[in-house]
């Protein structure tokens, strides 16, 4: 699901303000599955009011609680329902390309680009909140009930502050070399993307949304880069993902169709049987027993 269009399309539940084309919202959120797939196309700063939840990339996974912002970077990722369930309370703003860096040069002097860090290829990035960014972030907050209560203007100088304060706190340089890089125009490889995000069940334009580029321009880089199209690849990659997972993990076929990115178990079985001319399941119990497999 695309988590910035949900927002978007629905603000009876997602209460939302619109600054300069960027979308903020402030919510109370309203997940009923213990665990949900999204991607965004745009960055996004959230951070939690009450409550927690989990986020999942690949491997790893993130609690967010009050006591640390995030920086959400193009991607999917799973939002789970943690188990001391709680409700979450959460501002999340979208920030895209354009605006950030048009803020960025706005302030780049104040800005020291000598000892950045090498940049954290990890899609959900964490950063600190002091006083300072704690009040910044909170004074958004009365406007979503009294959108009209300030000009334009005035919010803006609220969001610009918040970022400002982001930024020039010494334990956010990583934050900080990712948005220099986007001032930079660089542009994430189509490899890059690819293969941070292949576990996750998104179509082809999906993908192409991620990337920030027109499905045919994603098309021509990615059979330029891996010499072949993206739905070969990423069947070749899920099922060599299944196959480990397989042979390594005491997890339920259920739970590895989910984790690598297959529309369900069917499917999986499918592409299992082409390959291998066996199930999942028996190719599990060929694999215990020591048989090899051709």
């Amino acid at each position: 699901m695309n988590i910035y269009e949900i927002h978007k399309s629905n603000p009876d539940i997602f209460t939302q303000l619109s600054l300069r084309n960027q979308l903020f919202c402030y919510y109370e959120c309203p997940q009923k599955a213990k665990i949900i797939q999204l991607y965004s196309k745009h960055n996004q700063l959230t951070f939690t009011l009450s409550g927690k939840r989990i986020f999942r990339h690949g491997n790893k996974k993130w609690t967010l609680s009050q006591e640390q912002g995030f920086l959400l970077k193009r991607g999917a990722f799973h939002q789970e329902i943690p188990d001391d369930f709680s409700d979450w309370k959460v501002l999340v703003l979208y920030l895209k390309d354009d605006y950030l860096k048009q803020v960025f040069e706005e302030f780049r002097p104040h800005f020291s680009s000598v000892n950045l860090p090498e940049l954290d290829m990890e899609m959900i990035q964490e950063f600190t909140i002091d006083e300072k960014i704690k009040n910044s972030y909170k004074s958004l907050l009365p406007y979503f009930s009294k959108p009209h209560l300030l000009p334009d203007s005035i919010f803006e100088g609220k969001f610009k502050e918040l970022l400002f304060n982001i930024l020039i706190h010494p334990d956010n340089k990583q934050i900080l070399a990712y948005i220099n890089q986007i001032v930079d125009n660089y542009s994430i490889p189509i490899w890059e993307i690819m293969e941070a995000n292949y576990f996750y069940d998104l179509k082809i334009s999906e993908f192409a949304d991620i990337a920030n580029r027109s499905i045919s321009t994603f098309r021509r880089e990615f059979e330029k880069h891996y010499q072949t199209t993206p739905g070969k690849w990423l069947t070749a990659k899920r099922l060599e993902k299944a196959t480990l997972l397989l042979q390594t993990s005491n997890k339920t076929i259920s739970a590895i169709t989910f984790d690598c990115g297959f529309k369900n178990v069917s499917h999986m079985s499918r592409i299992f049987k082409e390959k291998y001319q066996l199930s999942p399941t028996d190719f599990r119990e060929q694999k215990k027993q020591g048989i090899d497999i051709i």
